[in-house]
């Protein structure tokens, strides 16, 4: 099968989320099983960088890259500009039997699904929590709503939901739901099969021996860094937290709440990790907290189990719906940061609900989450589309 991916970023833009990492793992699965997999992405790298090459084979997928007409709006408002995209997609998209979108509301959607459409080619999308308009730019989205993006949704072969909280933000956006269907994102499982020791990541940073709290992802409000810092501030002053990631808004207002609540000593921001040094964090870390609102998956607590250590997460998400099911931690309200220092607190000092957390998440992922079953899903999909050939407007 010739199979044509599109996502606004990629392989190595890993400062832009877990979007990339997710549609560049599916893509390198696709390769394992044998399908033909081409990639077509932007050359947003992080804020000050771009992807220097415009063309590239990576693990057996073709990978072009569009250059963008200002790498700062990629990164900084999301806008993302592909020049000469438009031209290669009416050229090109002809040539595969069936188009994978991810994220919504971005301009590689329409430039590739329109012509795709003419051609008869069928499209699948995977919005990834990028359906509902939340968050930033509200105004903006709901725009783009209006001006096609919702019709790009409800024009789509089939829609990939990550979790069944996801698959109702299709529904809401008038998707019909026997066009949903629930696949969840996956964890690449050999990347844990030899974890760093203990010791280098707090040895790294100054935290000793202290219990440890670590937050990774971007930094944005949605993250929930603010009521972090408030559950911190309410927990033994031994206890130290790492904020593992890169700002995408302005970092002012969190670093005067650091001051204000008076725990400058006790938090450290460590930057963005990747790699080992990503694992390293984890494996020295007691407990992983992600407390973002309506996070629809999120890698970060299946890839903390792997390491060890179990997570908290609110539970308004289908991050809280797939910990659920594997048991690999505790459950939160969000933005109640009393509740918030209760869960941390008791995965400090329970150790045995931290063993039994960790060992039942590592066994839930291992079954379900590993990103070979979730390719294997997601080309039975495809096939599925392909059959049926629903290339037409609902």
């Amino acid at each position: 099968m010739r199979i044509l991916h599109v996502t606004p970023s990629f392989y190595p833009a890993w400062a832009y989320g877990g979007i990339p990492r997710c549609a560049y793992e599916l893509c390198r699965s696709l390769v394992r099983l044998g399908e033909t997999v081409t990639v077509w992405t932007t050359d947003a790298l992080d804020a000050q960088h771009r992807v220097r090459t415009r063309h590239a084979t990576v693990d057996g997928m073709e990978i072009s890259y569009f250059p963008n007409l200002s790498n700062r709006l990629a990164y900084h408002r999301q806008l993302y500009l592909p020049l000469g995209l438009r031209t290669h997609a009416r050229r090109r998209v002809a040539d595969f039997d069936v188009v994978h979108v991810h994220s919504h509301r971005h301009l590689l959607q329409p430039l590739v699904t329109r012509p795709a459409r003419r051609n008869g080619v069928p499209y699948v999308f995977t919005g990834n929590g990028t359906v509902p308009p939340f968050e930033r730019y509200l105004s903006v989205k709901h725009l783009l709503d209006v001006l096609g993006a919702r019709a790009i949704l409800r024009q789509a072969a089939a829609c990939i939901a990550v979790s069944r909280v996801e698959r109702q933000h299709y529904v809401d956006a008038g998707v019909r739901a026997e066009r949903v269907h629930v696949i969840p994102n996956g964890i690449r499982l050999d990347e844990f099969a030899c974890l760093p020791p203990r010791g280098g990541f707090r040895s790294a940073n100054g935290f000793g021996d202290a219990p440890l709290v670590l937050f990774v992802g971007k930094i944005t409000p949605r993250k929930g860094v603010d009521v972090l810092l408030r559950a911190l501030a309410r927990l033994p002053a031994n206890v130290h937290l790492a904020i593992a990631g890169n700002f995408m808004m302005n970092p002012d207002p969190i670093h005067a709440l650091v001051r204000d609540l008076g725990i400058g000593e006790r938090v450290r921001f460590v930057g963005f990790l990747s790699g080992n040094d990503k694992l390293a964090a984890y494996v020295d870390a007691d407990v992983v907290a992600y407390p973002s609102a309506g996070e629809i998956f999120g890698l970060v607590p299946f890839e903390s189990l792997m390491c060890g250590t179990p997570a908290v997460v609110c539970d308004d998400s289908g991050c809280g719906e797939v910990l659920q099911a594997a048991a690999g931690g505790l459950l939160v309200p969000y933005g109640d940061p009393q509740a918030l220092a209760g869960a941390l607190q008791t995965l400090l000092q329970d150790r045995q609900r931290h063993a039994a957390c960790v060992a039942s998440g590592r066994r839930y992922v291992a079954e379900h989450l590993g990103w070979d079953r979730i390719a294997q899903q997601t080309l039975g999909l495809y096939r599925t589309v392909l059959a049926a050939k629903v290339s037409t407007p609902v």
